[in-house]
Formats: C-alpha cells, sequence, structure tokens
C-alpha cells in the first residue's frame, strides 16, 4: 500500500506541475494540450479518490470485525485527516479569494485606459512620420514629373539625399523597375504588390510594414507626366521608423493585444485557476489521507501486533514473539513483551511438566484407589465429601456413583442399614473428639446375609483445616475365612480327641450286656438292653459327628472328570421314590456334561434335598422342584420346596458351622456344602420363596 500512495504522490505531483507551468502560457490555456492535462489530473484525482474509499471501506470492516488495532488506525486516519484538511482548507479559500481579486485587478479601467492612450500616441506618431514623407513623396514625384526623362535617376538619388530617404524606386505601370536609389548595397528592391500599384496610380498611398522586426514606411506617388494625361510611372519611397520609435510601438501594441487576449478570457482564467488550486486541494487532501493511512499503520501495526499477542497468551499461547525492528519506544515495548512471553513459555513448560508428574502421580493414585477392595472416603471438617473411590459406593451404597461435594449425611445411602454407620462416622468428625487414628466394625443384616464393616478414621491436618481419611473394609468374607479356619481345627482335634476312645466305649458297653444277660432278671435285664443300646446309639451319633468333623476338616481333594449332571440327579432322586415327596426334575437337555468331582456333587445334591427333605416333615403335600440350567460355560441348578423355610436370623450365618435349625442336626451340612462349591469355583445362593419355603441355587462352571 505504501509503495502505491508513494508512486499515486509522485505522479499528481508531476501533473500539477504540468498543469501549473501551463498556466503561464495563455496560448497553451487555450490549446487541447492543457486540456488533456486537466482530464489527467482529475481521472487522477478520482483514482486517488476510488484507492481511498477501498482502503476506508476495508478499515470500516476490520472495525466491525472487531479486529485488533482497526480503531486506532481509525482514529489516527481521522486526526491525520483532520490536520491536513482544516488549515489546507482555509489556505485555499484564502487563494482563491485573493486570485479572484487579482484577476480583477488586472482589467482596471485606468490599466485599459493607459493602454489604450499609448497605443493612439504610437499611432498619432507613426502617422506624423508618414505624412512627413507623404510630402516628401509627392515633392519628389513633382520634381522627377517635370524634369527630362534623361535626368530623372540623378533627380531621384539627389532628391533621396537631400530628403534622407533610405531608399526610392521608380515603376512603370507594369511593375517595372525603372529607376533605383538607396543608402545599402543591394541587388534588387522587391517588387510591390500590384494591388499597392493600383491604388497608387489614384493617388498618393502610404502603409507601414514590419520586416524582420523592424518597421518601414512605405508611399507611393504617381509621377505627373508632361505629355500624357495619366501617370504611367509610381515612386516608391522606403523609409525606417526610428528604432525607439519602433521598439515603444511594438511594445505598446503587444502589451495591448495581450491586453484584449486576457480580458477576452478573464471568466475563463477565474475558472481555470479555481480548478487548478481545487485539484491542488484535493489532491494535498487525499494525499494526506492516503499518507495517514500509511502512517497510522506503522503506528498502530505494532500495538496491534502486542494487543493480539497478549489474547494468544491469555488462551495459554505463551510462546507467541512480535518482530520488532525499530529502535523507538515500541521497539523497547517489543523487546520488553518478547522477553516477558519468553520467560513465560519457560514458566509454562516448567509449570507443564510438574503438571504432568503430578497428572501421573494423581492417576497412579487414582488407579490405586479404584483398584483397592476397601473403600476410601475423604472427608473435610464441614463433613463434606471431598474424594471417594467406586469400592466405597459399593459398600456404602451410595445413591450416585459419584458423590463429590455432597454431604456426608444418611441421605447418601439408599440402604437403611448402613445409616448407624454414617452416623457413627458423623459424630465422631463434627464433635472434633478424633486426635488420633480411631476404628470401630459393625454388623449388618443386608438382604439376610450378615456383614461386617470396618471403619477406619485418620484425621489429615492441613494448616487450619482438618480432613479426614475414611477406609472401609468389607471384611464378611475375611471374618468368615477365619470363623472357617478356627472351626476346621477345632473340628481336627476334636475328631482327634473324641474318636480314640468311642470304639473301646461301644464294645465295653456291649461285653458287659453279653456278660450280664444271662444273670440279671428279666427287669434287669430290660434296663440293661436299654443302656447298652443308648450307649451304642450315642456312640455311634458321636461317630457321625467326628466323621463329619473330618470331613470338614479335611483339605480339598478332588478327583475331576466328566459325567452326565442329569443322570445323577435322575440316580439321587430314585432313592426318594419310597417317600411321600413328590420331586420334579426339570431340564432343557438330558445330556448335560460337566467337569467335577462327582462324589462331591452327589454329596452336596443329597445334602440339598435331605435339608428340603427335614423342612418338609409337617407338609401334607411336599413338592421338591429342581430346574436345571445350561448358560454358556455355567451350570445351574436350583432346588425348591414348599417347607417351613429359613429364620431371618440363620440366614445371615447359615453357611457357619453350628448353624442349625433342626433338632438333631449338627450344622455342619450347609458349612461343608459351601466349603465343596468353593473348591469348584462356584456359587451358592439360598433364599426364601415368597410364599414358602427356601430356594437353593448353585452355579458351578462346565
Amino acid at each position: 500500500m505504501k509503495y502505491i500512495i508513494t508512486t499515486v504522490a509522485f505522479i499528481g505531483i508531476a501533473l500539477l506541475i504540468l498543469l501549473a507551468k501551463s498556466l503561464s502560457n495563455s496560448e497553451l490555456v487555450s490549446s487541447d494540450t492543457f486540456r488533456l492535462l486537466l482530464i489527467f489530473n482529475i481521472v487522477f484525482i478520482f483514482a486517488l479518490i476510488v484507492l481511498i474509499t477501498i482502503q476506508i471501506a476495508k478499515l470500516l470492516h476490520n472495525v466491525k470485525r472487531e479486529i485488533v488495532g482497526s480503531r486506532l488506525t481509525m482514529r489516527l486516519v481521522l486526526s491525520f485527516a483532520t490536520v491536513v484538511i482544516i488549515p489546507v482548507t482555509i489556505v485555499y479559500l484564502v487563494s482563491v479569494s485573493f486570485l479572484t481579486k487579482s484577476i480583477e485587478s488586472w482589467f482596471n479601467v485606468q490599466v485599459e485606459s493607459a493602454l489604450q492612450g499609448g497605443l493612439s500616441l504610437g499611432q498619432k506618431t507613426l502617422d506624423i512620420l508618414l505624412k512627413d514623407i507623404e510630402l516628401k513623396s509627392k515633392s519628389m514625384a513633382y520634381s522627377i514629373g517635370a524634369a527630362e526623362e534623361s535626368s530623372s535617376s540623378e533627380i531621384l538619388n539627389d532628391l533621396r539625399e537631400k530628403f534622407s530617404i533610405q531608399e526610392a524606386v521608380i515603376f512603370d505601370a507594369n511593375s517595372k523597375i525603372l529607376s533605383v536609389s538607396g543608402d545599402y548595397h543591394t541587388p534588387l528592391p522587391a517588387l510591390p504588390k500590384q494591388e499597392d500599384l493600383m491604388r497608387a496610380s489614384e493617388g498618393f498611398f502610404g502603409k507601414i510594414e514590419e520586416i524582420d522586426g523592424k518597421i518601414f514606411m512605405k508611399a507611393y506617388v504617381p509621377i505627373p507626366s508632361k505629355k500624357l494625361l495619366r501617370t504611367d510611372k509610381i515612386i516608391q519611397i522606403t523609409q525606417p521608423i526610428p528604432q525607439s520609435i519602433s521598439d515603444i510601438a511594438l511594445s505598446v501594441e503587444s502589451v495591448y493585444e495581450d491586453y484584449q487576449t486576457l480580458a477576452y478570457s478573464r471568466s475563463s482564467l477565474k475558472i481555470i485557476y479555481t480548478i487548478t488550486l481545487t485539484l491542488v486541494l484535493l489532491l494535498a487532501i487525499l494525499s494526506a489521507v492516503a499518507a495517514s493511512f500509511v502512517i497510522s499503520r506503522r503506528i498502530s501495526e505494532p500495538i496491534s501486533l502486542l494487543a493480539e499477542a497478549t489474547r494468544q497468551i491469555a488462551i495459554g499461547k505463551y510462546n507467541k514473539t512480535i518482530p520488532g525492528n525499530s529502535k523507538d519506544e515500541l521497539g523497547l515495548l517489543v523487546k520488553s513483551f518478547n522477553s516477558m512471553t519468553m520467560k513465560l513459555s519457560d514458566a509454562t513448560k516448567s509449570s507443564e511438566k510438574s503438571r504432568e508428574r503430578l497428572e501421573v502421580a494423581r492417576a497412579f493414585l487414582d488407579k490405586i484407589l479404584t483398584n483397592l477392595s476397601s473403600g476410601v472416603i475423604v472427608i473435610d471438617n464441614d463433613g463434606v465429601i471431598k474424594l471417594h473411590n467406586i469400592a466405597a459406593s459399593k459398600i456404602i451404597e451410595f445413591k450416585k456413583i459419584n458423590m463429590t461435594d455432597m454431604k456426608f449425611t444418611n441421605d447418601i445411602s439408599k440402604n437403611k442399614i448402613y445409616q448407624p454407620i454414617i452416623q457413627r462416622i458423623n459424630t465422631i468428625i463434627l464433635t472434633k473428639k478424633i486426635v488420633k487414628e480411631e476404628s470401630f466394625e459393625f454388623n449388618t443384616n443386608n438382604k439376610n446375609n450378615e456383614e461386617i464393616i470396618r471403619v477406619q478414621i485418620t484425621p489429615l491436618r492441613r494448616e487450619r483445616n482438618i480432613s479426614y481419611i475414611l477406609v472401609i473394609d468389607d471384611i464378611t468374607e475375611l471374618t468368615k475365612g477365619q470363623r472357617n479356619q478356627a472351626w476346621s481345627e477345632i473340628a481336627r482335634r476334636l475328631a482327634h480327641e473324641i474318636k480314640n476312645p468311642l470304639t473301646p466305649i461301644q464294645l465295653s458297653a456291649e461285653r458287659i450286656e453279653h456278660k450280664l444277660k444271662d444273670k440279671l432278671s428279666n427287669e434287669d435285664l430290660i434296663m440293661l438292653s436299654k443302656s447298652t443300646a443308648t450307649i451304642v446309639n450315642q456312640v455311634q451319633a458321636l461317630k457321625t459327628m467326628v466323621n463329619e468333623f473330618s470331613e470338614y476338616s479335611r483339605p480339598p481333594e478332588r478327583k475331576i472328570k466328566a459325567f452326565n449332571l442329569f443322570e445323577l440327579f435322575e440316580n439321587i432322586i430314585e432313592l426318594y421314590h419310597a417317600t411321600k415327596i413328590k420331586i420334579t426334575l426339570n431340564a432343557s437337555n438330558k445330556l448335560i456334561s460337566i467337569k467335577a468331582d462327582e462324589n462331591k456333587i452327589r454329596q452336596i445334591i443329597i445334602n440339598l434335598i435331605e435339608n428340603a427333605k427335614d423342612g418338609l416333615v409337617k407338609e401334607k403335600s411336599p413338592k421338591v422342584i429342581i430346574d436345571i440350567i445350561e448358560d454358556n460355560n455355567w451350570v445351574t441348578f436350583t432346588i425348591k420346596d414348599n417347607g417351613m423355610g429359613i429364620s431371618e436370623e440363620l440366614m445371615g450365618r447359615i453357611f457357619e458351622p453350628y448353624v442349625t435349625s433342626k433338632a438333631n442336626g449338627t450344622g455342619l451340612g450347609l458349612a461343608i456344602v459351601n466349603k465343596i462349591i468353593e473348591e469348584h469355583s462356584g456359587i451358592i445362593n439360598i433364599e426364601r420363596n415368597k410364599v414358602k419355603g427356601t430356594s437353593v441355587s448353585v452355579r458351578l462352571p462346565k
């Protein structure tokens, strides 16, 4: 843009110089050259207006789009334009007024009268000189006409010298030179015009001619003849006007002609000079406006770059730099800005690295918290949850997966059985009684299953604030495992201690009965038989209990092989055909293959059917329904009865040893079943039916 404006300015100045020079030539003013220059200047002005209009449109468009620096550029352009337009307009108006008055002063009445007087004076002077030469020429003509024809040349020469005539020539009617007399050496004088000779034949004829910049007076007089009534000879006298008078006369005439020309084009001069000044005004204003675009952009460009760079930094691009070559205050500002951005970029990179390390550490911590089986909750001193993992949500059964920034109240759990735990935690936190780590355990009965929840509260002091880290563990399975291990150890020891004396006791009782049955009376024999039978029965019961103890404490020994589970159920159900219980077996397929220890699975089925049988003792229509379902790589069988069911108190501890609802039960049956299923990586679930009875589902891998 700046190169275009510079070129346009030079072209405009050149055109205006040519136009101004053409004004000094009055002839050129009315010529085609001047008109062409004027047209070129007008076209150039319009081109400059179009160029500036385009720039203004672009500037307004940038302002509308809120491009950085556009408003500053617009203000600078307006300022520059105002600074130029006001003084230039004043100068223009003054110049037009002065020029108009000056042109009017050129055509003053006194000047015109003086020029006319000078011209009249010159004309009268020439008339006097012409009258003098008329007298001389007539005198010479009469003298020559009165003399003899042979002496005419001598008389002509004498009279010329006497009257101080420069040249005298005698012509006949046919313009033939008859005699010549002059004070300069010339080959032949110039022949007069035929019309001049014709006018001279009628009488005196004089005229003034300009030859080679000099004024000459010429007089034509007919020479009278003695013999003829008409004249056939004409004398031509040529006399130069004095140089001083000639110069003055020419000057006055030239000035008067110029004056008349100017007077004729006075209105045109006013219009032309006004147009020229207007073009100069427009060129000055438009050039100033165009230059203001360049200057304002040079000023606003660094500021625009700074503003744009500041905006980039505001959105996080700290590596933004600005090219700066100037050595002024703006250049110093740009250098300072670049130095600041470099420092910000370095600080940002360092912060980014620290943030990345923090993110890695946080991700590592989140991964640990996510995969922890223990629930972790961080609560501030106002009881607001700041952090928790998925395990905590599952253990306490949060209403939402994400409970961050929620109050740790009873409303966060959708299960009311956890409210005592939440209340206990709030009591400890809100009363600010805890100064060191504290833990407690809660036993709950969730969906008829006993749960043991362990809570550990650790205070974390940060300046004046205290946060609390809650570690919540569901130690139900751990407790069960510990119990099972303890019971297994007890069973093993009991089996070892009890089994040894049982056989001697039984044999001793039988031997006593055998020795004394022939020596006692019938009454005593009956009493002895009853006592011996009681001892033998109780010993047999103890042996059964010891065998169950041994089974419960025995390490898992499995003989895995493939067998048909449906066929196993059919064989077992045949054993109960003699009972009153109606056993129904349902299966989608009679060939259900499973890989497991067949004897262990038989023990599970028999134990579960026996439990159902014991619960159907008081039922008039005892029923047992067995459903076998295949599901991909799993087999699930469910045994349902319509018996008395299991009480809610026992549901949570049903798989613990010595927990039973039967009067003669040992409480080891379901414990052994659960152990066998766990050894086979299976799952057992016991539920109470909606109406009555119990449903036991066993899920085993194929």
